[in-house]
């Protein structure tokens, strides 16, 4: 992605003004060395939260949060640092690695699962969309 992202959050935001009814941005900001977004909406019955931050080196961190009723996580997808998802990855060696930023996705039953790659905004779209 070429920096800044303003385009990708722009192309992000009119994806989800298209997905989602109340839609609410708490954050859009583009400095120097990083740019993020946050924002929230309703699909169906959840409310589903987004964040990405993006670094000028190219690296980016996502947050994708489906949430019920009562604010618990029916399911969701991020790469933030999390050390259940490091110790699955390293075992036994996970002290070193504690704030590697492993994609991993969370069930509502508190379990994780290591994903093989990066998950876009798209994806997440797609995922839900076939999953709900």
């Amino acid at each position: 992605m070429a920096w800044p992202p303003g385009k990708h959050f722009e192309t992000l935001i009119s994806r989800a003004k298209e997905f989602f009814d109340a839609i609410s941005i708490g954050r859009h900001e583009i400095g120097s060395s990083h740019a993020l977004i946050e924002l929230e909406g309703i699909w169906k019955q959840f409310r589903v939260i987004i964040s990405e931050i993006h670094r000028q080196d190219g690296s980016w961190r996502y947050a994708y949060y489906i949430l019920d009723s009562e604010n618990k996580i029916v399911h969701a997808f991020d790469n933030s640092p999390d050390i259940s998802a490091v110790k699955q990855k390293y075992g036994l060696d996970w002290k070193s690695d504690f704030h590697e930023e492993i994609p991993h996705e969370h069930n509502g039953k508190a379990t994780i699962s290591l994903s093989s790659n990066l998950f876009s905004f798209e994806a997440f779209l797609t995922w839900l969309d076939d999953n709900f």
